[in-house]
């Protein structure tokens, strides 16, 4: 099926104005860096999901869906939206993102080295159209599906054969959603109470954070009045 997606800033890693300064020690990194043991599709949908919800507290965050070019400090286009979207497809599809590591570090690693680490895993077989509309996101920003004719370009993919473009919103929800209530929350996922907790380091950035803000109202007072002057 299709489902419409927002970015929703995950392009640009949720930053107002993206600095890629975390990242400029690892710049060189080559891909025999980052080789590990190879890990099944399965376990490795677990561990991402399992430390999904701690990176959501991250101060720095996770660089999964963003685009090599906007690390390379050299610019970029929109056509990095395009990069973002292939990625979170493969994730749809897979169940975890193609890049994703233990670390932001590692898997800046990997999406600087995309060439030789965006695989798909054979024990999770996706169609070979939805495939190479993955691949054709995730390619260098010149060749990308959609960096030149837009939108219209990827419309003419062979995934999206047989779509009614002219009347795709007038068509039903394949998945119908039954909401008993107005805050009915059970086609959510249900994380236990203490994957809930703050991490300690998170804990830390956010009181230190906290102090510093606070240094600049020392010795200031404020008292609200019940009711306002008659200034007449």
């Amino acid at each position: 099926g299709h489902i419409k997606l927002s970015d929703f800033g995950l392009c640009t890693g949720l930053k107002k104005a993206h600095t890629t300064t975390f990242y400029k020690d690892l710049s060189q990194a080559q891909p025999s860096d980052f080789a590990s043991s190879p890990i099944d599709s399965r376990h490795r949908a677990e561990s991402w999901k399992k430390n999904r919800r701690q990176l959501a507290y991250s101060t720095v965050g996770t660089p999964d869906y963003i685009a090599p070019e906007v690390f390379q400090r050299e610019g970029y286009t929109y056509a990095c939206d395009w990069w973002s979207l292939g990625v979170i497809m493969y994730e749809m599809l897979i169940g975890y993102p193609p890049f994703c590591s233990y670390t932001p570090q590692e898997t800046y690693r990997k999406v600087m080295a995309w060439k030789e680490t965006l695989t798909f895993p054979a024990e999770t077989p996706i169609g070979e159209d939805a495939k190479d509309l993955v691949l054709s996101f995730c390619r260098e920003s010149e060749q990308r599906i959609g960096s030149h004719s837009g939108f219209e370009e990827i419309k003419q993919h062979r995934f999206f054969h047989g779509v009614d473009w002219e009347h795709i919103r007038e068509r039903p929800a394949i998945i119908r959603v039954n909401l008993k209530s107005i805050d009915d929350t059970s086609n959510f996922e249900e994380f236990p109470e203490s994957d809930l907790a703050w991490p300690d380091h998170v804990k830390d950035s956010q009181q230190q954070k906290t102090y510093h803000k606070d240094l600049a109202f020392i010795n200031y007072t404020y008292k609200a009045f019940d009711s306002k002057p008659d200034c007449n």
